[in-house]
């Protein structure tokens, strides 16, 4: 099997550095351009199935991927952004100002109403062993998400340990692809944004 990942098109939260989580954000502008070009970068791809996240900018970035190749967009609650709780429409500063005790390296938002990194990791790990289950091993499958739940996907694929999952860069509108994932996982492109170049 070969997992096209893709982050979903920037949004207004992303331009302005806000926790997004939960938030059901919708593409701006820029996101929706970002979109058409991965449609176009995808083209020649043989795609079998699209995966996405429920969020509507996730759904909204694998519609315009989808457009033309007659596949429906499954969406998976699995594939979810970490929920930031009341972190959520904050920036970084914002919240260090609010809450000065809390570190970027803390991954347990339930205190704050949020989720845990074990909590995410669960999903993701739901949505491999379902994708695994239902494609046959030839199948090139396209997952529309977000950075945090495609960084923890990419370590449980990869069998890298989740507390990792800050080891990889997944920028907006990225492509990153991982191939041979029924036997030995490799990881053959990460975070790829070239088809962005003028944007």
């Amino acid at each position: 099997m070969k997992l096209f990942l893709v982050r979903h098109g920037e949004t207004d939260y992303n331009r302005s550095n806000r926790y997004q989580g939960h938030s059901n954000t919708a593409l701006n502008r820029t996101g929706l351009r970002q979109a058409k070009r991965l449609q176009r970068r995808l083209l020649d791809e043989k795609i079998d199935k699209i995966y996405a996240s429920s969020l509507m900018r996730a759904m909204d970035t694998a519609r315009i991927i989808a457009d033309g190749r007659g596949i429906e967009v499954a969406a998976s609650e699995n594939l979810v952004e970490i929920g930031f709780g009341r972190f959520e429409g904050m920036t970084y500063d914002e919240i260090i100002k609010e809450y000065p005790e809390w570190r970027p390296t803390n991954c347990d938002f339930t205190a704050c109403g949020g989720e845990s990194l074990d909590e995410l990791a669960r999903r993701a790990g739901l949505f491999s062993q379902e994708i695994h289950r239902d494609n046959p091993t030839g199948s090139n499958i396209l997952v529309v998400s977000h950075a945090g739940c495609l960084r923890v996907l990419l370590c449980i694929i990869l069998g890298i340990d989740v507390s990792e999952w800050w080891r990889f860069t997944v920028a907006t509108a990225s492509i990153s692809i991982v191939e041979n994932t029924h036997l030995e996982p490799v990881l053959s492109l990460l975070s790829d944004v070239s088809h962005l170049d003028d944007i």
